[in-house]
């Protein structure tokens, strides 16, 4: 039986760009960036104490209509507010999930067009 996920595929038309836009904006770090290819690196970053690293991949040009990454935050007002500040475009903003109700989400674009949802739990209080 597996005992986590190892990293997950994220796709990124540029780099660099992308990991300015996840280490600025929402303060990932960068735990592996090395040749692997002629023009590409195999870049991963990393939540600061979690074990899933994110793997930017090489993006066909294709944007999806629903979140590409899923991340869970404390409180997803909190983050907006500061994302926001941050230049962060919101598609959705912070609202009660449909699917649970005990849960907030917001939705935004990161530097390749993918989506990205925040999610939080709240008290059921």
């Amino acid at each position: 039986m597996p005992t986590y996920v190892r990293f997950v595929e994220l796709p990124a038309l540029d780099q660099r760009r992308a990991i300015s836009f996840y280490t600025e904006k929402l303060g990932l770090r960068v735990a592996r960036d090395q040749e692997y290819r002629e023009g590409w690196n195999w870049v991963l970053l990393e939540i600061p104490g979690a074990q899933t690293k994110i793997l930017l991949t090489q993006s066909s040009g294709e944007t999806r209509d629903t979140p590409s990454l899923v991340l869970t935050v404390e409180d997803v007002h909190a983050r907006h507010r500061e994302l926001a500040a941050k230049g962060v475009e919101f598609t959705t903003e912070p609202a009660v999930a449909p699917w649970n109700p005990n849960e907030v989400y917001a939705v935004f674009r990161d530097s390749e067009g993918n989506l990205v949802m925040l999610g939080s739990e709240v008290d059921a209080a």
